[in-house]
Formats: structure tokens, sequence, C-alpha cells
């Protein structure tokens, strides 16, 4: 098996990692420079250290792990194919179609059961997101009151799955359908259906609404994100360009996710916002 791959981190989205895996041991990285590196002992237990790129075999913090420092001498440049094609999806609760990633797993064995179907936007504490669109409307309505950004989005977006929110995993195929397998609240002849492509959302929650507030607000959500998915691979170049404009707009993020980009489009304008960042990152 090949030992390198990325991943995307979910629950709430939190971009790509690089993976080295040889079994007994393993590296993690977000920007394909630095390494966390996790072995496992012979009691089972696990133990954590760190490796930088240049420096990779340090024998105090990669003691008794030949394989992973071969590895990691050795490894192809960045980034990885992204392999973990087992998807849990948050369901529409009218169509039963893919709603919102919440989960994803590269082996099959790793899926487990399905306990909380709720999707979240963002870590706990993170309440930075701003949507123009709901800023807009803010400013038409001054009488209402209105919640965090943050939480209208993770409202809108579970709502649509109650009153009693279904998950189901999928396997996506090469040719972007994807195989139903288990999950939570499915109903009869839903285990075992066969998605096309196009039910998928191509980024991470579905951006076909009725309501265009909630449009505008997904939209800038996965804008705001847009310096991390700019890390995915086969995007459409219509989404990579639209995504690469939002990154210019927020380029902090660019920062890490940088060596992971597998095509960039207008090269020129990413690197005028890549020093940006460094600038307010230096600030």
């Amino acid at each position: 098996m090949n030992p390198y791959y990325g991943v995307r981190r979910l629950g709430p989205y939190l971009g790509v990692i690089q993976v080295i895996d040889v079994g007994d041991a393993c590296a993690y990285s977000a920007n394909g420079r630095s390494w966390r590196i996790r072995q496992q002992t012979a009691s089972g237990r696990f133990r954590w250290g760190v490796a930088r790129q240049g420096d990779p075999r340090d024998p105090v913090r990669i003691a008794n792990a030949p394989g992973l420092v071969e590895a990691l001498e050795q490894h192809p440049p960045v980034p990885f194919p992204i392999r973990d094609r087992y998807e849990l999806w948050l369901l529409d609760a009218e169509a039963r179609q893919p709603l919102a990633l919440l989960a994803t797993r590269y082996r099959e064995q790793d899926m487990g059961e399905v306990r909380d179907p709720h999707w979240h936007a963002f870590p706990t504490l993170d309440t930075a997101f701003v949507s123009p669109t709901l800023s807009a409307w803010a400013s038409a309505h001054p009488r209402r009151r209105h919640t965090p950004h943050r939480d209208e989005l993770e409202s809108r977006v579970n709502m649509a799955s109650r009153p009693l929110p279904a998950a189901q995993w999928f396997e996506r195929h090469a040719d972007g359908s994807g195989t139903g397998l288990g999950g939570l609240r499915l109903a009869a002849g839903e285990a075992g259906r066969r998605l096309p492509a196009d039910t998928f959302p191509e980024l991470l929650v579905r951006e076909q609404w009725a309501d265009g507030l909630t449009r505008g607000l997904i939209r800038d959500y996965h804008d705001w994100c847009a310096g991390t998915l700019l890390a995915h691979q086969n995007l459409r170049r219509t989404t990579r360009q639209r995504l690469e404009r939002a990154a210019c707009k927020r380029p902090l993020p660019l920062l890490e996710s940088w060596p992971l980009i597998p095509e960039v489009l207008d090269e020129e304008a990413l690197r005028v916002a890549l020093v940006s960042a460094r600038l307010m990152n230096a600030g």
C-alpha cells in the first residue's frame, strides 16, 4: 500500500493534511514542511513528536521508527493524492441527497457508527466569520435582531436536514459517483444506491438553494475557506478561479496551504496575496 496520501480534516473543516503511514508509525503535516509524528509503542500506546523538513531523522523525536525515517527522507513532492474516498454526508430532509460533508475516511473499516449528524462550520471558539450577504441583509433590516453569522450559517444548513437528521456514508468512485453505504436514519433502499457525481456538492455544502439569502451565505462560507479549499484536487476550473479570487481577499490561510495547492491558475495574483499575508503575519 502506498504510504503517501492526503485527507481532508472535517467536523469542522480544517483543510487538507498530508499523511505518511508506515503501519506502526505515521507522520502528519498541514503544510508539507513540518511533520507531527505518531508512533505505536510495544505496549500499544501512542507517543507523539515533531520533525521538520531538512532534519527528519532526529534521533530523539523519531526513535525506533526506521521505516518512517526512510519514508520521510524519500517522500515525493507534496501534495500527495487525496484518498479519503469514504465520505459521510448529512442528507437533505426532502430530497434525501447529500447536503453537507460531515467526515471522510481513507479506509472502509474506519468509517464508524454515526452518532452526531450535526454539521459544524467552524471550531467552537472561532467566531470570526463574516458573510457579506448577511451584512447587506442586516443593513437593509436594521430593526431585526441578528445572530452571529456562524450561528446563522449552521442553523440554516442543519434545519434543511430536520426534524430527524439523517446521514449516510458513501464510497466515491473515480467518475465522481458514489455508492451509498450505512448511516443513521436511512430509508429503505438508500443503502446500496448509487448517486451520480453531480448529486454531491463540489465543496463542503450544497450551494443550490431556493432562498437567495441562504445561497449567498453558503457561497460566502466557501469563499471564507478559499485559502484551504484550494488544496482540494479535481476542482472545476471555474471553481478554482473563484476560490483564487476569494483567497486573495483573505490571504493569511495561504501561508500554510500554499505548498499543498495542486494547481494555480493566476500565479501572479496569488503570489501578491502571499506577500500580503507574510506582511500581515509579521505585523
